[in-house]
């Protein structure tokens, strides 16, 4: 039951954000909106990006794995698509200030790469 309602919750986050993401694109003009409408366009995004990358990884990981243990890829895959979305809003803003450069967009990536790596170890470490 925990598994369906994941899945489910994750489904309806990915079209109800994309549907906001949309909306806002479509009909918010981003030089004269306010500062709480630029705000609002990252989460959508975030969490659009968020249920798309989770879903991804877990049925990627169900079908790795031979569909064993399938209870035990929910947090990881979640923790690892939270990682990826905050990248690519990361990349989105340091665009928006008009700073990005290969190096710096590599910079930022390497750095969630860590991040990542982190949480692994202290997994294993206990």
């Amino acid at each position: 039951m925990l598994l369906r309602l994941y899945l489910f919750s994750l489904y309806a986050i990915l079209f109800i954000f994309a549907g906001f993401s949309l909306i806002i694109v479509f009909n918010v003009n981003p030089f004269q909106s306010p500062f709480w409408m630029i705000l609002i366009f990252y989460i959508t995004i975030f969490l659009f990006w968020t249920a798309i990358f989770s879903l991804i990884g877990y049925y990627f990981k169900v079908w790795a794995t031979n569909r064993e243990i399938i209870f035990s890829h929910l947090l990881p895959t979640l923790r690892q698509s939270m990682l990826i979305a905050v990248a690519i809003i990361g990349l989105l803003f340091l665009q928006q200030l008009r700073v990005l450069n290969w190096w710096v967009g590599a910079l930022l990536v390497v750095a969630t790469f860590f991040i990542e790596l982190y949480f692994r170890k202290e997994k294993y470490a206990r």
